[in-house]
């Protein structure tokens, strides 16, 4: 990639972000506030140039996901990643405990979007039903409150790369959990088992 290309990249990330934190620190995390940031980042979906997959490669199949760090503030905030995954099987169950927007770059990700329906005083225990399905394709997001929960699965032939954006990066996310339908548990996870690749950060 040139220069030229990098250093606009540098100038639309700075720019992306500068928009996000000022509607989130102005704001607070609301739906509507995450609405707004949805259309941000969705913005950067049209960039195919700068974010191609010569700059930013699929995963081998060893590697099945790749994570690239494109930009965060200390202490993990305002983590804005490029993941792209293999056409595999679904991720576990989970929230964030941070907010999140998803927006598609390339390849479809299909989101099942799960309600809880019990009222949280046991810990250790959850009652957790789906709710609906919605795929992400190029130009397509969705927007994640810290408590949401979902799963995501590669529904196209080629692997996925999509923006994830987080109010905490995945080294960050201790509050994150894991939900077990079947036997109505959860538990606290890591946010990424995967390693994160930080050679492609421009700020």
């Amino acid at each position: 990639m040139t220069n030229t290309l990098v250093s606009n990249r540098k100038a639309l990330v700075a720019s992306a972000m500068g928009e996000i934190k000022d509607y989130i620190n102005n704001d607070g995390v609301t739906r509507e506030s995450l609405d707004r940031v949805k259309e941000v980042v969705t913005g950067l979906t049209k960039e195919t140039e700068m974010f191609g997959a010569a700059e930013f490669p699929i995963p081998s199949h060893e590697e099945i996901a790749k994570i690239y760090l494109i930009t965060d503030d200390v202490g993990g905030d305002f983590s804005l990643y490029l993941i792209s995954v293999l056409p595999l099987g679904p991720s576990p169950v989970h929230d964030h405990g941070t907010f999140a927007v998803i927006a598609g770059l390339e390849g479809d990700e299909e989101n099942t979007i799960y309600k809880r329906l019990d009222d949280e005083s046991q810990p250790g225990r959850a009652q957790v039903v789906e709710d609906y399905k919605v795929t992400l394709s190029m130009g397509d997001a969705i927007a994640f409150m810290p408590q949401d929960i979902h799963r995501i699965q590669v529904t196209s032939e080629t692997p996925t790369r999509h923006f994830h954006l987080y109010g905490k990066g995945f080294e960050q996310q201790n509050d994150r959990l894991e939900f077990n339908l079947a036997e109505g548990t959860t538990k606290s996870v890591g946010g990424s088992m995967i390693p994160i690749d930080e050679s492609r950060r421009v700020l």
